[in-house]
């Protein structure tokens, strides 16, 4: 018996790995669907966006993260999960390193609006958003 690869059975595209300002996206997609693991770097944060389209859950596998939705904050901890509506302003900061995993309708890059961008988050601020939790 020999290994196949995955893609050739289910029409999923092999792992694609996309680097990022604040760590780096693996992607596991089909034509429907894309699941990713966000690796998140400590002291980063995504840009702030929205999708027209695209709605999203957010399960944290490991690590702490801020996670921000249309304005309100809330320190999310492993084994929690957050809902994003297609709409809805969001992004998330690694309050430590920490894993993701995203589950949503099929990414295109044509539908994601960006207001803020990523980047690591200045050391002084940093140290104040630790600071309330």
């Amino acid at each position: 018996m020999t290994a196949m690869d995955s893609s050739e059975n289910t029409g999923a595209e092999p792992i694609q790995i996309h680097p990022k300002v604040w760590g780096e996206e693996h992607w596991i997609v089909n034509k429907d669907y894309c699941g990713k693991k966000l690796v998140l770097r400590k002291g980063y944060r995504c840009s702030i966006h929205w999708h027209e389209k695209k709605d999203e859950v957010f399960y944290i596998v490991s690590g702490k993260v801020l996670m921000e939705v249309n304005g309100e904050s809330k320190l999310m901890l492993p084994g929690e999960k957050q809902y994003i509506a297609p709409g809805d302003r969001h992004r998330f900061t690694g309050i430590e390193d920490s894993e993701i995993m995203e589950f949503s309708t099929h990414h295109q890059e044509d539908d994601s609006y960006r207001e803020a961008p990523s980047e690591k988050v200045p050391d002084e601020e940093f140290a104040k958003l630790c600071s309330s939790f």
